[in-house]
């Protein structure tokens, strides 16, 4: 498996966070960013909300169940610049993901690990093979888990997020497992089901 891979110089690492977290995401059910909200609150933490909702359906959902919950501790930031993005999420005490669709990968969570920011989400697509539960953030089935998971993420060490970006996340980790593939499949020793694509696309 070649995971998406990502710029680690672009994304700073910050070992010290503050008393904040952070949603980033489009507005969308499958997303839940009232969830996040709702965590937030209960965990009794300012959240900041980075958010798409540019469509039709993102500003609609917005309006029906995230704006009813807003309150002074909730900053919504539409579409910011990317750098301020990155900012805030090595800033941040944690992610706040509460996916509730089965997310093919989720670049936003290798985003804040690779800055040093531990991933509250649950188990659900390929969030349990990005993070490491007790690690590098909590995979939770319930919101009364992901409230928990906030207290405990100040156990986390910054460093072992971002380690584990490094090695599996980072994009010279994609350019490696790329070029394994690759070598393997000019040898012959891929799987048939490999090596028509890779021959394609060679």
């Amino acid at each position: 498996m070649v995971y998406n891979g990502i710029d680690m110089a672009a994304h700073p690492f910050h070992a010290e966070k503050e008393d904040f977290l952070i949603f980033v995401g489009r507005i969308s059910p499958e997303k839940r960013p009232e969830v996040a909200i709702e965590v937030a609150r209960e965990a009794k933490l300012p959240l900041v909300m980075v958010i798409k909702r540019s469509e039709p359906a993102e500003r609609a959902y917005f309006d029906a169940f995230v704006a009813p919950l807003l309150g002074d501790d909730v900053t919504v930031l539409d579409q910011p610049p990317d750098e301020v993005k990155v900012d805030l999420l090595g800033r941040a005490r944690a992610l706040v993901f509460p996916i509730d669709w089965p997310e093919p990968f989720g670049l936003v969570m290798t985003e804040a690990m690779a800055c040093g920011t531990p991933v509250i989400t649950r188990p659900v697509g390929a969030a349990s093979e990005i993070v490491s539960n007790g690690v590098t953030g909590f995979l939770c089935s319930t919101q009364r888990q992901m409230v928990d998971a906030v207290a405990a993420v100040s156990a986390l060490r910054p460093e072992d997020c971002r380690a584990r970006v490094a090695q599996r996340f980072s994009a010279h980790a994609m350019v490696v497992g790329y070029a394994g593939i690759y070598r393997a499949a000019l040898a012959g020793d891929c799987p048939l089901s490999l090596r028509a694509p890779l021959a394609q696309s060679l």
